[in-house]
């Protein structure tokens, strides 16, 4: 739906939506299952919208238990999807970083171990908050070799400041600090080294607690007059004398995957 023709009738509180409850999901198969659940094949159609735009993460049939969080578990074979899986740096012999005319080359994590643990998940999902803020597939766009993370790094210096230069045009008006917020996660989870990432736990925490709008005095739920301009940002792509009301969004078929 999100990379459809139908895909500009996700509003931004609907993507916004749809990242908190599936990183909930997850979250879930992580921490509250026992033993834990590693999914290992995390994107966005496995994401899974029902009539009233909730989210299911969706697809178990990779998933694997571990018995530890923090633990991971040697694989016969990799699985996942092109895009969605975990890089990691090549290095030399003499361990020194491998460099080719300043672009470093990836294996993928655990194609180069074969090991998964639950910080491979967090990367995918870190991927598909890319696709929510971006409208760009994860791979495909950006010239060979080149993915929707290496492509965003390269346009914003993985500063969340920088979102505008990769924000969905289809997105008339965003509320910009919501924005920033979702990337900056994004960035979190997709780090190279898998230690640098945060928990699913810590995923759904650091979502949910959605920094006040520019404007809003500390202790005050909404701020006491209008917004400025700087919070409610007009998409590049919209010219703001033409802009029309979004049409209402019209629920999808019986889950139906982003």
């Amino acid at each position: 739906m999100l990379h459809g023709k139908k895909g500009g009738h996700l509003h931004w509180d609907t993507r916004y939506k749809i990242a908190v409850e599936a990183a909930k999901g997850l979250c879930y198969l992580h921490h509250d299952c026992s033993p834990l659940i590693v999914h290992r094949d995390v994107k966005s159609n496995n994401i899974l919208l029902d009539s009233s735009f909730e989210a299911h993460v969706a697809d178990f049939g990779l998933a694997k238990f571990l018995q530890d969080s923090g633990t991971s578990e040697c694989m016969s074979a990799i699985a996942g999807s092109y895009g969605y899986i975990a890089p990691a740096p090549l290095f030399r012999r003499d361990g020194q970083h491998e460099n080719d005319s300043e672009r470093l080359r990836y294996q993928f994590e655990y194609a180069y171990t074969l090991k998964v643990d639950e910080k491979s998940d967090v990367y995918s999902f870190g991927v598909v908050l890319l696709e929510l803020v971006t409208g760009r597939k994860p791979v495909g766009e950006f010239g060979d070799g080149v993915d929707i993370v290496q492509w965003v790094r390269k346009m914003t210096d993985g500063n969340k400041e920088g979102v505008l230069k990769v924000l969905d045009p289809r997105l008339p008006t965003v509320p910009l600090h919501e924005v920033m917020h979702v990337f900056y996660v994004a960035m979190l989870c997709v780090e190279e080294q898998a230690v640098e990432r945060p928990t699913m736990r810590e995923v759904v925490q650091i979502l949910s607690e959605l920094p006040k709008p520019p404007g809003t005095k500390p202790g005050d739920s909404a701020p006491t007059e209008s917004p400025p301009p700087a919070s409610i940002l007009e998409s590049p792509a919209t010219d703001p004398k033409s802009h029309h009301p979004n049409p209402p969004q019209s629920p999808p078929p019986d889950l139906l995957s982003i």
